[in-house]
């Protein structure tokens, strides 16, 4: 540690002399300077020194209906909120087996590492024993699919391999499930440039959140699995399916400083919403909340076809302001509540103590006005 002395002195008085032209002295909450009064040496009367202005943190929702006026809370207290929860939490991740393709490299040898943060954010629901992890590039295309539909996850996709891979700069994204013993199985491709910033890792980060996003989706399909073990996951909406993924993702592949995560969910989200202003409160707000009853076994995500990435982004903010209310455990309890039989409504209402119809409209507004303020804040 090294202490550095400042040009300080005691008892500064206007007019009084000084040693030498230029230097500056602190007193009495004026700055003065030392100048050259004739053949003399003096201070001069110095300058008022503004207060100085603390540095603090934007206040957390406490409430739906402080949610637009403490917008700037939102990101950060979700964020710690996830950051407590994994500190806080012992790993529930069960075996894992990594399936490599004979002629691809695998991307990021701490996927487990990933594999856990995720698994200790949602500590206190029920998670797979097992879960399968295929990691494939485009020569292993065909291998990748063999192993894929040989594990047969129940939301099996005839070309899946394939499809992640249609990119020229090699394999990206993935597909998560689980099969009819409960074994979660992911796909990954490998060696996709995803162009995001090197933060905590560059394309290691990438992966590693890429995994932990597909993993999410197996905690969701175990928490829902009625309809025979079918899943009934599409009975809540796609926004929060994949928006919580996307939060939940990030959040724990970033968890260790917060400057890393906002450096990643800005650019997740704001090269998507330079045109904010077509964002309003009643336009995010028809999004979110086109079908309030999301009646079993119907096809209650068609209406999201259109919004590519918005169900990913605009899910993400959503999921947010509820982990900033409630904390990460009652996102992944109304799946657990909608598996055992609720409508999304009903499971909402028991979770966070509102209708939905009330709440939709509050998280609308709140997710307009961050827009409009700036991704970043």
């Amino acid at each position: 540690m090294v202490l550095v002395a400042s040009n300080s002195y005691a008892a500064v008085k206007a007019g009084s002399s000084c040693s030498k032209a230029g230097i500056k002295s602190v007193s009495a909450g004026k700055t003065y300077t030392c100048v050259k009064s004739g053949t003399k040496l003096a201070w001069d009367k110095g300058v008022l020194n503004p207060a100085a202005t603390p540095v603090t943190q934007a206040a957390s929702p406490t409430s739906f209906g402080d949610l637009t006026s403490r917008v700037d809370g939102i990101i950060y207290g979700a964020w710690l909120s996830a950051k407590q929860q994994i500190s806080n939490s012992a790993s529930p991740l069960g075996k894992v087996t990594f399936l490599v393709g004979p002629n691809t490299s695998a991307i990021d040898a701490k996927s487990e590492d990933s594999l856990n943060l995720l698994a200790k954010l949602y500590t206190n629901s029920p998670q797979v024993k097992n879960l399968f992890v295929i990691k494939y590039s485009k020569p292993d295309i065909a291998w990748a699919q063999q192993q894929y539909e040989s594990l047969g996850p129940n939301n099996k996709r005839i070309g899946a391999a394939a499809s992640y891979c249609l990119d020229s700069s090699g394999c990206r994204g993935g597909i998560a499930g689980i099969n009819a013993n409960g074994d979660g199985v992911i796909l990954l491709g490998q060696g996709g440039d995803y162009g995001y910033p090197d933060v905590s890792g560059g394309a290691i980060g990438m992966d590693g959140f890429v995994l932990s996003h597909e993993y999410t989706h197996t905690v969701q399909a175990t928490n829902a699995t009625c309809r025979n073990g079918k899943g009934c996951y599409g009975n809540l909406p796609q926004w929060l399916m994949e928006g919580a993924a996307e939060w939940s993702g990030s959040v724990a592949r970033f968890n260790e400083r917060y400057s890393d995560f906002l450096v990643f969910r800005t650019q997740r989200l704001s090269n998507k919403y330079s045109n904010a202003a077509q964002y309003s409160p009643e336009a995010v707000n028809s999004f979110l909340n086109p079908n309030p009853i999301f009646l079993p076994d119907q096809d209650n995500w068609t209406y999201w076809a259109k919004y590519q990435d918005d169900v990913y982004t605009i899910g993400l903010m959503a999921t947010e302001i509820l982990a900033s209310l409630k904390g990460p455990d009652f996102i992944m309890k109304l799946y657990e509540d909608v598996g055992r039989g609720q409508t999304f409504v009903d499971a909402f209402k028991q979770e966070f103590g509102i209708a939905w119809s009330d709440a939709c409209p509050l998280i609308a507004s709140a997710i307009s006005s961050e827009l409009s303020r700036g991704i970043k804040k």
